[in-house]
């Protein structure tokens, strides 16, 4: 038995709406303005080890004085901003991928870390962030103390 449905002249129209916007989506021309100002334009690498927590964050071309970084109990901020390098003469561009605008991204982790104790290092525009777990989340390993049997003297030992 087939189910009976009302037309719906409108429903064929918005299905050439979403047809053309996957077809913009999918082209190879992006358009600057989806990457500058997003909070998806630094990409990331996180993990977790015995110690705490690892990033990595790819930010080509930023200065390590231009990025700023705070970190609270569960969660750590990264801010910034890239500078989009012009040609200084008028140019026909082929192809824009390279962004600019500021970026801002907050990771949120599921234990507290220690924020005293967080290290950075920047080489070759990757930055890689070091961040261990707080004590206070930790196991602590308790040592057990037990009493010693009772001895027994034998009733015809003296």
């Amino acid at each position: 038995m087939t189910a009976i449905t009302r037309y719906d002249p409108f429903r064929e129209a918005l299905s050439l709406r979403k047809a053309i916007d996957q077809l913009f989506e999918q082209s190879f021309v992006r358009p600057l303005w989806s990457f500058a100002g997003s909070q998806g334009n630094v990409l990331m690498n996180i993990y977790e080890n015995e110690a705490g927590y690892q990033v990595q964050a790819l930010l080509p071309g930023v200065k390590p004085e231009d990025i700023e970084l705070s970190v609270q109990q569960r969660s750590l901020t990264l801010k910034g901003q890239f500078q989009l390098i012009n040609p200084e003469e008028k140019v026909n561009w082929l192809l824009q991928e390279i962004g600019s605008g500021s970026f801002e991204r907050t990771i949120t982790f599921p234990q507290e870390i220690d924020v005293d104790h967080v290290t950075t290092s920047y080489e070759y525009g990757v930055l890689t962030i070091s961040a261990p777990f707080s004590q206070a989340v930790r196991p602590k390993k308790i040592s057990m103390k037990g009493l010693q049997p009772k001895q027994t003297v034998e009733a015809g030992a003296r």
